[in-house]
């Protein structure tokens, strides 16, 4: 590794360190990250590096370091928070309720403005072009394909990303080929009765009794219909019903999702699910329409050339010790692969367990922290990744 790169990215750190912690306590969800937005385009101008804003609906900016004729090559990060309330109780915790970096989407961010700064640092070693993405609503509006859609990847040889992971201890990172993360569809489901008096429920239908029978027949299709070797997930995460505990009310609304990796096992999941909600509530005599949310992921797949390329880089920067496999895919969904679907990449699961005896708080959890050991490994790795892309050609 270039020694020059090294004390730069080590002499930012601190720096780093710092603006994640200000992202951690100004977390914002899908399409408002205004705050974001602005805190980066900020570090961008003091850095000195060009950008463009208004990407992705709005929020989304566009860096780019310009080294000379040669290949482009893409680094990713995303912006966005979840609606959950903060519960680390660290003294940069989020300032806002129901709202926290609970994905660890603060550290994506500054990490790629560190790697930013780092290489523009250094952009007599860059040998062609690197653009920056940060991108706005990871989380369930699929922010990637606006991205992809606005034309931003076109002309890229190459696309990385990381993501931080709990399970793999702080310095180590994880690489997989192929398919690393599922596909992901969301979907509502209205189940309509009849109201009446809680204390005559045969004057009416009750759709909370319906939404329940459907709930539990709904963990049947992975169960009972697909093949056991292909994977599947179907959950049920929100129920909402009633406004007094002596009404039936008219109407439960469930909403949740499915995962999977083939097309065909995803229509064969939509098909169970809508099937089985329309029955269920017939046999009760009730009514449930299934609506399909066209934020649909696709499986995130990696590419492995691109792969091995990190795993190459990786042992050489970071050491081969500090590179594991991923032994199997995560259920979880990415809209990074929506730019893999459009150019050749891979993503990269980051370590950020800081005491590999004991487990870390999973992604999505009230007690989630990315922290700050990450970081340099965070920037090394993506600064390196860009440069030896472009120096090979």
């Amino acid at each position: 590794m270039n020694e020059s790169l090294r004390a730069t990215i080590e002499r930012l750190t601190p720096e780093i360190v710092q603006l994640r912690h200000e992202l951690h306590e100004h977390p914002e969800i899908r399409f408002e990250e205004h705050w974001t937005s602005d805190r980066v385009a900020r570090f961008l101008d003091e850095a000195g590096i060009p950008y463009t804003r208004g990407h992705a609906k709005g929020t989304g900016i566009v860096a780019t370091l310009n080294g000379g004729p040669g290949k482009t090559v893409v680094l990713r990060a995303d912006m966005d928070a979840l609606e959950i309330q903060e519960a680390t109780g660290l003294p940069y915790a989020s300032k806002i309720p129901n709202r926290m970096h609970a994905c660890g989407h603060d550290g994506h961010t500054s990490c790629l403005c560190g790697v930013a700064k780092t290489l523009a640092h250094h952009k007599d070693l860059i040998k062609g072009t690197v653009k920056f993405v940060f991108q706005p609503a990871e989380e369930e509006a699929a922010g990637g394909r606006f991205i992809v859609q606005e034309g931003i990847l076109d002309g890229a040889d190459a696309v990385f990303a990381l993501h931080g992971w709990p399970s793999i201890p702080a310095g180590n990172i994880g690489v997989r080929n192929g398919w690393l993360m599922a596909g992901a569809d969301t979907f509502r489901i209205v189940v309509e009765g009849k109201a009446c008096h809680g204390a005559d429920p045969g004057a009416g239908i009750d759709p909370i009794m319906v939404a329940a029978h459907i709930t539990t027949a709904l963990q049947t299709v992975v169960s009972r219909e697909l093949n056991p070797h292909d994977a599947g997930v179907v959950t049920i995460g929100k129920i909402h019903a009633g406004t007094a505990t002596n009404i039936i009310p008219e109407k439960a609304v469930m909403e949740g999702t499915f995962r999977s990796f083939t097309p065909e096992v995803r229509d064969k999941i939509a098909n169970a699910v809508r099937r089985i909600a329309e029955n269920v509530a017939l046999a009760f005599r009730a009514k449930a329409t299934l609506e399909l949310s066209e934020n649909r992921y696709p499986p995130l797949s990696n590419d492995p050339v691109m792969t091995d390329f990190v795993r190459e880089t990786a042992g050489e920067v970071l050491g081969t010790d500090r590179v594991q496999e991923i032994a199997s895919p995560y259920m979880g969904a990415e809209d990074f692969a929506f730019y893999l679907q459009k150019v050749p990449g891979s993503f990269i699961c980051l370590g950020v367990n800081p005491d590999s005896r004991n487990p870390y708080p999973p992604l999505h959890n009230p007690l989630y922290n990315f922290g700050d050991r990450p970081i340099p490994v965070a920037m090394t790795l993506m600064s390196n990744l860009a440069l030896r892309f472009l120096e090979r050609g």
